[in-house]
């Protein structure tokens, strides 16, 4: 797979962040360039992983956050923290709302990064958080 590909030929330094900022443009055009970003992370130093996406295909006023409990990936399983999920809602009501599935599954700005996140973090414990962001 290309991603793998990417990762595996990739150097970096030595410092490793605590945030991250990747390109989404498709693979062929910034590939390399988030396979960089990726391979900086220590995925044992990290528990959550949020993942904002902003918002191509719909006009947003609020966060919005999926319904899915995995995001399904080439390489793997994804697990969404529903948990943090549940309390950015409670705790932030007017802040976020639950995308529709046909808005989750357009919506390409989170797509790019999903493969890198799961090859990365592998069988962690690593939940991710991925709201769509106006």
């Amino acid at each position: 797979m290309v991603v793998v590909t990417m990762l595996m030929s990739t150097r970096h330094g030595k410092k490793k962040p605590r945030a991250l900022i990747a390109p989404h443009a498709g693979y062929s055009y910034s590939g390399p360039a988030a396979a960089w970003a990726y391979k900086t992370i220590d995925p044992k130093a990290v528990r959550r992983i949020f993942l904002l996406g902003p918002s191509h295909h719909v006009f947003l006023t609020q966060c919005a956050l999926t319904k899915c409990s995995v995001y399904a990936t080439p390489i793997g399983n994804l697990a969404i923290d529903l948990e943090t999920y549940e309390k950015l809602k409670t705790e932030n009501p007017d802040s976020f709302v639950a995308m529709t599935q046909t808005v989750d599954e357009d919506e390409h700005s989170l797509e790019m990064h999903l493969p890198y996140i799961a090859r990365v973090f592998g069988n962690s414990d690593s939940r991710a958080v991925p709201p769509l962001v106006p």
